[in-house]
């Protein structure tokens, strides 16, 4: 049975990580350590790459722990392709619903709302 990453908790100072997606000047993939780690509901992290290469600013989302690397991977590219299967299932159900965004509703706004913009520009002449 595969292990599972806890991705909820912050990453401390120190700890060596590795970049889950490309970076300005750092490509996915590359070591680093932290070295500033602050925030408290959204973590950020200052990183020294392998590659010389200081970002400051990093998400907790674009970095994985070396330790986890691996397994992020592959659970990463588990999530892709069943949200790959799941598009590949409903792609009946987007089809109909492109009829609705050529409307002018492309944008999610609710019908009601649109409707009700509708009818005040034709009152007022526009």
């Amino acid at each position: 049975m595969p292990r599972t990453i806890d991705r909820s908790r912050p990453i401390k100072r120190f700890t060596k990580v590795v970049a889950a997606v490309d970076l300005p000047g750092v490509p996915e993939g590359t070591g680093g350590k932290v070295r500033v780690a602050n925030g408290i509901s959204w973590y950020r992290y200052w990183v020294t790459f392998d590659n010389g290469v200081d970002l400051g600013g990093v998400s907790h989302d674009q970095l994985a722990q070396r330790r986890d690397w691996p397994q992020f991977r592959i659970d990463r590219d588990r999530a892709a392709l069943q949200t790959d299967v799941a598009d590949d299932g409903n792609g009946d159900a987007t089809d109909e619903g492109g009829d609705d965004a050529d409307a002018g509703n492309r944008f999610g706004i609710p019908e009601h709302l649109i409707e009700r913009s509708r009818l005040a520009r034709q009152r007022l002449g526009a």
